[in-house]
């Protein structure tokens, strides 16, 4: 089997969990299988990343879908050729959707495309405000151009969404008349933890990710108004709502408890977790999965997260599920979850079960043959 992965970008390009997802796809799938190659938009020329052959093209520089995707399909139409000798294509990252199912009909060869956002659809899918340019766009664009867009995105074979939430939404707006697995990402097999942590007093929480509006990291903040002074919070991880965040711990008086650490190299985050009590994701909307509750998991924390989207797939303790946007339900889950005792253990062999390499590469190829196999 012959496989092209076609993604918006391709490590050491990193600007969120997608690129490691993919990457660890193509370093995962390419003991399995003839033949892994990655064609990307962020660069220029072909050259290997740990004996993958990478080909990038100029950045796309829209994040438009209309647009991106038409600037895409010209240096990818010269690759036809090149393209048409792999048995299959896989789109990686929902923004090249359209124009990878434009190009798998004309050249008839099959593709699969895994749906880690919502980008196609309209923010109020899924419980979501857009802002005013979002939705100008979708007030001018969702009903035509858009249509073209959700068309030729529907010409690709088969589609996998990382959660079966994010299935049923998919479902419920459009696509219920292709073919969706569940299929979720992967744990990074290189991601080791250190052994020993900082000694400190405090029991310390941890939030990864970035600071947006939908992480509902505001909740996790007043959460701590209610929870005990020997309570501290770190906040990895940049975005607007910073400025806003620390405004409120100000008022709040908590500041002194939380520690806004800013963006951190990959590697820096395994020390971060080791040092941590427990993994709060207080999300306000249905996110496909949750890449930093692998990664709290693999390092033995107990994880509370909010009953919303992929996150109630990963979180196995019903009990530490909350309620989104009550800081008061959060923190007595955190309250809750400290009191517990085992869960961390049972997490961290959980996720080595579930999300092993072996496992999701198995699934993700029985994907591939059968859109091989024309089903």
């Amino acid at each position: 089997m012959r496989v092209a992965i076609i993604t918006p970008r391709y490590p050491p390009n990193v600007h969120g969990g997608g690129e490691i997802s993919v990457q660890l796809l193509a370093n995962e799938l390419s003991p399995q299988v003839d033949r892994v190659e990655v064609f990307s938009f962020d660069g220029a020329g072909a050259r290997s990343v740990d004996g993958i052959k990478v080909h990038r093209f100029r950045s796309l520089p829209h994040q438009i879908l209309e647009c991106s995707n038409l600037l895409a399909y010209l240096p990818l139409r010269r690759k036809l050729k090149q393209l048409e000798s792999f048995d299959v294509l896989h789109s990686y990252n929902i923004v090249l959707n359209p124009v990878v199912g434009r190009l798998s009909s004309q050249m008839d060869v099959p593709s699969v495309a895994t749906l880690n956002s919502y980008d196609l659809l309209p923010k109020s899918a899924f419980g979501i405000k857009a802002p005013p340019k979002r939705r100008l766009y979708e007030l001018l664009s969702m009903g035509t151009t858009g249509r073209i867009i959700r068309s030729e995105t529907k010409r690709i074979n088969r589609f996998i969404t990382l959660s079966d939430a994010s299935r049923t939404i998919y479902r419920e707006n459009g696509f219920q008349d292709v073919p969706i697995d569940v299929v979720p990402n992967m744990l990074d097999p290189s991601f080791k933890i250190p052994e020993s942590g900082t000694d400190s007093n405090s029991y310390q929480l941890l939030f990864v990710g970035s600071l947006i509006r939908e992480k509902g990291v505001k909740y996790l903040i007043e959460s701590l108004s209610h929870l005990s002074s020997d309570i501290s919070l770190r906040v990895v991880g940049t975005g607007d709502q910073r400025q806003p965040l620390e405004s409120l711990a100000n008022r709040l008086e908590v500041n002194s408890r939380v520690d806004f650490t800013g963006q951190i190299p990959y590697e820096q985050l395994r020390q971060y977790y080791t040092d941590a009590d427990l993994f709060v994701h207080p999300g306000v909307w249905p996110e496909p999965f949750g890449r930093t509750l692998l990664e709290a998991m693999q390092a033995g924390l107990p994880v509370v997260a909010t009953n919303l989207g992929g996150p109630t797939e990963i979180v196995q303790q019903d009990e530490l599920l909350c309620p989104p946007r009550n800081a008061k339900k959060l923190a007595e889950t955190i309250s809750l979850a400290r009191d517990r005792s085992g869960d961390g253990v049972q997490n961290q062999a959980y996720v080595y079960k579930r999300y092993s390499p072996e496992t999701v590469i198995d699934e993700i190829c029985d994907v591939y043959q059968l859109a091989m196999d024309g089903w």
